[in-house]
């Protein structure tokens, strides 16, 4: 049996979003202003596995690069383990991801005023972003301040 209290808090919120890593995060600030938002972390918003990621952020911005050749790098070095429908989705929504995080603010590595994308292993193009070696941290630091913005 549920408490009172416990019953009170669930009237609080008009979504309860689980996790404060950079999925979490991101998911709360996807949502439509007027929802009144619960994040539910077990330790601090700017702790998370997410904040630990060194590595970078693939997307098919490029000119010369696309949708299509990113897939069959992706399934390339997948070795038969990828399920095509699940790559073919997250090649596609990458690119706006990525837009979405720089309009956030997230301060990817430039060449001057273009993001700096980098060759890296599997990949036959440049599309892998970084924030210097803390590419994670730079995320999670932008979508909390983010978070902490929001009225809601």
């Amino acid at each position: 049996m549920v408490n009172s209290p416990n019953l009170s808090l669930l009237n609080l919120y008009d979504v309860l979003v689980v996790g404060s890593g950079a999925a979490g995060l991101y998911a709360a600030l996807c949502l439509p202003s007027h929802y009144h938002v619960g994040l539910i972390s077990k330790e601090t918003l700017s702790l998370s596995a997410s904040d630990w990621a060194q590595g970078g952020i693939a997307a098919a911005i490029a000119p010369e690069d696309s949708s299509d050749l990113h897939v069959e790098d992706t399934l390339h070095a997948g070795a038969g383990l990828c399920e095509l429908e699940a790559v073919r989705f997250l090649v596609e929504q990458a690119p706006d991801c990525v837009r979405s995080l720089v309009d956030l603010g997230v301060a990817f590595d430039r060449h001057g005023s273009e993001l700096a994308l980098t060759l890296e292993a599997a990949h036959r193009r440049r599309r892998v972003l970084h924030a210097a070696d803390t590419t994670g941290r730079a995320v999670v630091t932008t979508l909390v301040q983010q978070v902490l913005q929001r009225p809601n």
